[in-house]
């Protein structure tokens, strides 16, 4: 099996644990046996078991994030990350729940201001990289802890109501933040 091949194997086997195992009470030869593989070879390629889900959730940002640079519209986006998180609910709940919840934090923060980025360039594409990063940053981490809620609070909103939500605190905001900032640029 190929090294990239046996990650994915422990991520699978990471992912369906905790479909009913918290992810603080998942042990490592519990990991190795639903993987079907020894120890020694987890710790090859992990020290540890945040070190799987790290690795995990980068795979998945990399599924998750590089079609969204091809979209027109965020909404679609915003879609595809929600969609994201209800197929994979249990896993982004128990990794909320766990001594490692950075990670998800992280990631979602990650697929998030990508997205924001986008729209940020399709507006001025000129933009300085200063007022860029800090709007990333900014609706970055605002969208994220809308994921978040929306996760915590058991995907009870539909996806078509929380893209409604985002659409009218977000239209015309960015434009005027962009606008704002180039008027009154940032010294600090």
């Amino acid at each position: 099996m190929s090294d990239h091949s046996t990650k994915r194997v422990l991520a699978d086997a990471l992912k369906a644990l905790m479909q009913t195992t918290s992810l603080d009470h998942i042990t490592i030869n519990r990991l190795a046996d639903k993987a079907h593989i020894n120890r020694n070879t987890f710790y090859y390629h992990f020290s540890d078991i945040s070190a799987l889900l790290q690795w995990t959730y980068e795979q998945d940002i990399i599924s998750q994030v590089d079609p969204l640079t091809n979209i027109d519209h965020w909404q679609e986006a915003y879609k595809r990350i929600m969609a994201y998180i209800t197929d994979n609910q249990n896993f982004c709940l128990q990794t909320f729940h766990s001594l490692s919840r950075s990670i998800l934090d992280d990631f979602l923060f990650q697929v998030a201001q990508n997205m924001v980025d986008q729209v940020v360039l399709s507006i001025d594409a000129s933009i300085s990289k200063r007022l860029r990063d800090d709007i990333d940053n900014f609706f970055g981490w605002a969208i994220a802890a809308q994921f978040i809620q929306w996760l915590v609070s058991d995907i009870k909103e539909s996806p078509e109501s929380m893209i409604q939500r985002a659409e009218i605190m977000l239209s015309g905001t960015l434009e005027h933040v962009i606008t704002n900032g180039q008027a009154r640029p940032f010294t600090g």
